[in-house]
C-alpha cells in the first residue's frame, strides 16, 4: 500500500504539471436492452448513458457548472465530431454510486475526455415510472446483480453505435466504478456474488430499514424481481475488459475470496483514509488483498463520499487528485493491448 505522503507529494507535482488537454465532447444515449425489461414491464430496461469523449468541435457548447466537482464551469461541445487521432481511443465504463446517477460521475468523464478516453457513464435506475416509483432504493437498487449486465449490454451498444463504436478501440476497455459502482466494475472481471456472504452483518441506515426490507420480501414474490434473483449468483466476468479502477468500492463482504482471488486484469483501487460510509480497512484494503496484483491508494480523508460537508475548493481537488490517478493507471494497463 503506498503511503499518503508520498502519494500527496505525487499528486502536487502532477497538479502544477501543465497538461495539454483536448476539447470535450459529450452526447447521450437510451439503449434499450434486448434481453430485460422495465421493471414496470411496459418495455425494455433502458440504460441512460452519457458519453464524453475527445472532440474536434462543430456542435453546441454547454456549459456544466458543478461546484463540488470542477473549480469552475467547464465547456462542453454537445454532439460534436470527434477529434481525428491516428489511433482509436481506448473506452472507459462508469457505475455510479447507490441514490446517484451519470452526471454525478462528471468530473471522471470530462477529465478522462480530455486526455484522450472516450467515457460512458451509464445510469443504473430508470425514471420513476420504470422502478414502480420506488425510490432509496430504486428496485433496480435493490437487485444490485442487474448493475454489471448494465455495463456489458451498454458496452455492446457502444460498439455497435455507428457514431461511438467506429472511434472505439475494442481491445482498450476499462471500467471505473465509485462506491457501490466500483463494486460492479470489480464484478465485471470476475467476481462472482455470494448471497449469504452478503446478508452477512449488514448495516442498514434506519431511515432506508423500511424500504429495504420491503424491497427483501418482493424479492421473494414478486414474479419479475423473483425472476431477477435467481441470476444473483450468475458469473458477469465480461472479457471485454481489461482494466478496473474503483473508488471507494463498497459490499466485498459479498465477494468470496475464492472468486476474487481469480480475477487477472489490472485492478487499481483508491479510498480514504476518513471514509465513513465505506470504510477502508474493511471494503478496500480487503479488495486489494484477495485480488492478486490489486494495488491501493489511501488518500487523506474522504475522498468520494463526503458525508462531512467538505469545502467545495477541497472536495473538487481531491476528485481531481483521483481523476489523476485513473488516467495513469489506465494508461499503464491499456497500453499494452
Amino acid at each position: 500500500m503506498q503511503k499518503p505522503g508520498v502519494v500527496m507529494g505525487l499528486l502536487l507535482l502532477l497538479a502544477v504539471t501543465a497538461v495539454k488537454a483536448q476539447q470535450v465532447g459529450m452526447t447521450q444515449r437510451n439503449f434499450a436492452d434486448p434481453i430485460r425489461q422495465n421493471w414496470a414491464g411496459t418495455g425494455p430496461r433502458i440504460m441512460r448513458t452519457v458519453i464524453w469523449y475527445p472532440s474536434a468541435g462543430e456542435g453546441q457548447t454547454a456549459v456544466i457548472d458543478k461546484p463540488g466537482q470542477f473549480a469552475a464551469p467547464v465547456t462542453v461541445v454537445k454532439d460534436g465530431a470527434f477529434t481525428i487521432s491516428p489511433k482509436k481511443y481506448p473506452l472507459i465504463m462508469v457505475s455510479h454510486g447507490a441514490n446517484g446517477n451519470t452526471m454525478q460521475m462528471a468530473w471522471l468523464g470530462y477529465y478522462l475526455a480530455a486526455h484522450g478516453y472516450v467515457v460512458a457513464a451509464v445510469e443504473h435506475s430508470g425514471t420513476p415510472a420504470e422502478e414502480r416509483n420506488f425510490q432509496s432504493p430504486t428496485i433496480s437498487e435493490s437487485c444490485i446483480w442487474e448493475l454489471p449486465r448494465d455495463i456489458s449490454a451498454v458496452l455492446s451498444q457502444i460498439e455497435m453505435d455507428p457514431f461511438l463504436g467506429k472511434n472505439i478501440d475494442s481491445s482498450r476497455i476499462g471500467v471505473a466504478g465509485f462506491s457501490l459502482g466500483g463494486a460492479v466494475a470489480i464484478w465485471t472481471a470476475g467476481a462472482v456474488l455470494s448471497m449469504q456472504g452478503l446478508s452477512k452483518d449488514t448495516f442498514i441506515p434506519e431511515e432506508l430499514r423500511a424500504n429495504i426490507n420491503k424491497m427483501k420480501v418482493l424479492q421473494t414474490t414478486d414474479p419479475m424481481m423473483k425472476a431477477s434473483k435467481e441470476h444473483a449468483e450468475d458469473n458477469f466476468k465480461d472479457d471485454r475488459i481489461k482494466a478496473v479502477f474503483a473508488l471507494a468500492p463498497a459490499i466485498v463482504r459479498g465477494f468470496p475470496a475464492e472468486t476474487l482471488g481469480k480475477i487477472t486484469v489490472p485492478v487499481r483501487i483508491v479510498v480514504g483514509d476518513a471514509d465513513l460510509v465505506t470504510p477502508a480497512d474493511v471494503n478496500a484494503a480487503v479488495y486489494a488483498k484477495d485480488i492478486k496484483g490489486a494495488k491501493l491508494t489511501v488518500l487523506p480523508g474522504e475522498a468520494g463520499h463526503f458525508i462531512r460537508n467538505n469545502h467545495v475548493a477541497e472536495q473538487v481537488k481531491i476528485l481531481q487528485q483521483v481523476s489523476q490517478l485513473a488516467e495513469t493507471f489506465f494508461g499503464q494497463a491499456l497500453l499494452s493491448h
